[in-house]
């Protein structure tokens, strides 16, 4: 019978009850006993179907608390196992098709181009670095140095490590990353589900352009600008400075309404969500956004924790889903508000295509300029007992570029993952 991994985590599941089981007894089994008692599992069955339900003419109430809290223990398997689909495997297969698709880039610029926009809006970003093969790699007792090269990297930017390594863990690899001043060298460790990323040394450039549009332009197509666009470059629209934007549940509508400060409380007139951004809070170190509330939103993209979000970013995006008669006001001590922010497809060096708010007519064009770059010797040392020659999958950096939500509730525990 295959083994998938729904089922093996289910029982390990089912191994914890039964050891719990005998030890409840005063009796430790032996692995042997623990397996029989595990083959008279099906795997293949929810932990909720697999439990046997006893007539009666009462409630049992205990049972019933246990029916619920074996489907949330099989809710949590679908989200840890769809959360490693989507981070581990569809990563490797993001980077399968890029490595294909080199040999045809010369043939098929337009097919590279549609690629490169489709990877750069996948959960983890752009690779920037790449090898599958032709390892320059060294020994030395428990140590495996791989050495991967020179890499220029984008002062500023944020990346993350992968190692594609046999039987090695992310905790047993450590990528270095040299550089001939000593302030700009780092160390990190590969991605993994605490989603580290790490930030190169250095700052990436700000230019702000005003974006002005006539009442009778639509501003949900393409936008002429100015100035050429530099293809090196990022760009990213800010609509709506001092405003947010409220979606409704029921009709599904979005208005722009005055950003909710202590002057201008917001209350939710019916169920919402409320949505806005804050920019260039982190120029000053050690700062944090205030935020008030009536009562408990039904959930948000920040803990609620202590009245405090840190200021920590270039750019901070708060979403609040709110209740009918929630009231809320921020303090914002730097930066400056939003209502939206959105990566437009660069049609041209001329043009932008927006495909936003249709109400907002006041934009900034953000453009992050990446012209400074710092080249360093990036060196993988893996710790092993055994070699890792012949073992080694691949090994790929890539630019984090995408947000990453965490939504909590009330309680302050993590109840969705929204990708966007």
């Amino acid at each position: 019978m295959d083994i998938y991994k729904d089922m093996i985590e289910k029982l390990k599941f089912h191994k914890n009850n039964i050891i719990n089981s005998f030890i409840k007894k005063g009796y430790y089994a032996s692995e042997s006993e623990i397996q029989s008692k595990l083959a008279d599992v099906d795997a293949r069955l929810a932990l909720f179907e697999s439990y046997i339900t006893k007539s009666g003419n009462y409630m049992n109430v205990k049972e019933l608390n246990y029916c619920f809290a074996m489907i949330a223990k099989d809710i949590e398997i679908l989200y840890k196992i769809l959360e490693d689909i989507l981070i581990k495997d569809y990563a490797s297969l993001s980077v399968f098709v890029e490595a294909s698709l080199t040999e045809l880039e010369s043939k098929a610029e337009y097919c590279r181009k549609r690629c490169s926009e489709e990877i750069n809006s996948t959960t983890l970003g752009t690779t920037v670095f790449f090898k599958a093969n032709a390892w320059d790699i060294s020994e030395n007792d428990e140590t495996t140095t791989i050495s991967l090269g020179q890499v220029q990297l984008v002062e500023g930017m944020e990346i993350s490590c992968f190692a594609d390594i046999e039987d090695i863990g992310e905790s047993s690899v450590v990528f270095q990353f040299d550089n001939n001043d000593p302030e700009k060298s780092f160390l990190a460790l590969p991605y993994n589900y605490n989603e580290n990323s790490y930030k190169v040394p250095g700052e990436i450039s700000i230019n702000q352009f005003p974006l002005i549009m006539p009442t009778t332009a639509v501003t949900n197509d393409y936008i002429p600008i100015t100035f050429e666009i530099d293809m090196q470059n990022r760009y990213k629209i800010a609509g709506a400075e001092g405003g947010m934007q409220v979606t409704y549940k029921n009709s599904g509508e979005t208005f722009l309404f005055k950003f909710a400060n202590i002057d201008n409380a917001f209350v939710a007139e019916e169920d919402c969500i409320v949505e806005f951004f804050v920019l260039d809070g982190n120029k000053t170190d050690g700062l944090f956004m205030e935020y008030s509330f009536t009562e408990a939103p039904v959930s948000t993209n920040f803990s609620l924790h202590n009245g405090e979000i840190a200021l920590d970013k270039e750019a901070i995006r708060i979403m609040i889903e709110c209740q009918k008669g929630l009231g809320m006001f921020f303090n914002i001590p730097a930066g400056t508000v939003y209502a939206s922010l959105e990566e437009p497809v660069i049609v041209n060096k001329k043009t932008l295509l927006y495909k936003g708010n249709w109400d907002i007519r006041d934009f900034v064009l953000r453009e992050y300029v990446r012209t400074n770059t710092v080249t360093y010797d990036v060196n993988v040392y893996v710790k092993s007992l055994n070699s890792v020659i012949g073992k080694i999958d691949s090994i790929y950096i890539k630019e984090v570029t995408s947000w990453f939500f965490i939504i909590w509730d009330t309680e302050g525990h993590t109840n969705l993952i929204n990708l966007a």
